[in-house]
């Protein structure tokens, strides 16, 4: 817009402007090859036919339900945006908003197991991000010896899973994946977060026993009549009187609301300086790093804040035995992933430029010293809030944000040295 004639008399402050405007499409046929065929399956498939045993006789079967339908997943977006330069090039500008459709989602239909054979895959629905990017970044030269740069750049997005062709509108996430018989934690749902995290909402611990007889429905009747001091208290979201799967509800969300960057540098001299780092918002972690079906396996040092005795404690309950305040899945293991890391520091020197020798044997000399994952600000009491746990087999690929207690992002302490001739 800048090469417009309405504009030229804007140059002096707005050195470029322009917009711009995208639509496409991209298709995706990640599902593994022949899928809308019935394969036939004769690897280690042998028969007994007769009345003998031990005369084996090589067969096959088929081993997945066909879809001579299914076709490939369609990845459609639109964006607007424009790029600005203000102030001598000086400031820069970039936004964009977009919207990103994922359409014929490809996942596994869910079947019943009488069924005897895989599930087929299907177009599955969708699910559609929007969302808003900016980036900023200022340069300035002060004088021969000084110049310094500032960058920042932010996106906000917003997931929703669209229609699912399934009869409630769902796709299941897979069980046994926080603790061994541990039920569906997350799944994929019309109108909710892609992945979000699904279980039971508490609302603290019960401190005495009338606490616990006090805790009853509109007819008077106790919603959790075998509890004891000590428990956790399960919130009847269904008003039901009792605590059923039907109190389940959406207790967390994996996708961030927002992701964050900013970077400074600054050469004075021969000295350079550099920072970056990253980080995120809105989003919520899965925390589980015991097996909760069994008795005896290592705690965290969390545990010894647990409850012990009336007021010690109204997040964490009691441990017993059988587990039953923890091997039921509920927001205790729900935790918010907010971040701010500081990814790499970086100071420099160059000998060569320092010296000003013109017959220095080098252009450049530069020793450095970096750190990595120099400090993360967050809340989260886990080992990394930046994890990215994620099922990739069948309909599950779209789990993310489960801490179980993978290794965390080293320190890093870093010399070097630049050479240039």
């Amino acid at each position: 817009m800048t090469n417009e004639e309405f504009l030229q008399d804007k140059l002096n402050w707005l050195n470029y402007f322009k917009l711009r405007a995208s639509w496409g499409q991209v298709g995706n046929q990640n599902a593994g090859a022949f899928q809308y065929l019935t394969r036939i399956r004769t690897a280690n498939t042998n028969y007994i036919f007769g009345t003998e045993e031990g005369t084996l006789t090589p067969g096959a079967y088929p081993y997945n339900l066909s879809n001579p339908n299914l076709q490939w997943e369609t990845a459609e977006e639109i964006d607007l945006g424009f790029d600005a330069r203000f102030f001598n090039s000086k400031l820069n500008v970039n936004f964009d908003w977009y919207r990103k459709e994922q359409k014929d989602w490809l996942v596994q239909a869910p079947i019943l197991d009488t069924a005897g054979a895989e599930a087929p895959w299907i177009n599955g629905g969708s699910v559609i991000n929007t969302g808003v990017e900016l980036a900023l970044s200022y340069n300035n030269r002060v004088n021969d010896d000084f110049s310094y740069n500032v960058s920042f750049n932010g996106a906000y997005n917003k997931n929703e899973v669209g229609s699912i062709p399934t009869g409630d509108g769902i796709i299941h996430g897979p069980i046994n994946q926080l603790w061994d018989n541990s039920l569906e934690f997350f799944r994929a749902e019309e109108g909710h977060p892609l992945g979000y995290f699904w279980g039971y909402e508490t609302a603290g611990v019960f401190q005495t026993q009338e606490q616990v007889n006090n805790y009853v429905s509109d007819s008077g009747t106790m919603i959790m009549p075998t509890a004891v001091p000590g428990d956790l208290i399960f919130v009847d979201r269904n008003g039901d009187g009792i605590i059923t799967e039907a109190d389940k509800t959406e207790i967390g969300d994996p996708n961030p609301d927002f992701t964050y960057g900013f970077s400074l540098g600054a050469n004075y001299k021969a000295w350079d300086f550099s920072l970056q780092a990253n980080g995120v918002a809105g989003n919520q972690i899965v925390q589980s790093y015991r097996n909760q079906s069994g008795a005896y396996q290592n705690w965290t040092t969390q545990i010894l804040d647990r409850w012990h005795g009336p007021g010690s404690s109204n997040t964490l309950p009691r441990v017993t035995l059988d587990n039953r305040n923890y091997n039921k899945f509920s927001d205790i293991y729900v935790k918010d992933g907010d971040f701010l890391r500081l990814s790499t520091v970086t100071l420099g020197f160059d000998i060569a430029k320092a010296s000003k020798r013109k017959n220095f044997f080098a252009d450049q000399l530069r020793l450095y010293f970096s750190v990595l994952n120099l400090y993360t600000f967050t809340n989260y009491d886990g080992m990394d809030p930046e994890v990215g746990f994620g099922i990739s087999e069948g309909s599950y690929n779209f789990s993310s944000g489960v801490d179980l207690g993978y290794y965390p992002r080293p320190r890093t302490y870093m010399m070097g040295l630049n050479v240039k001739f």
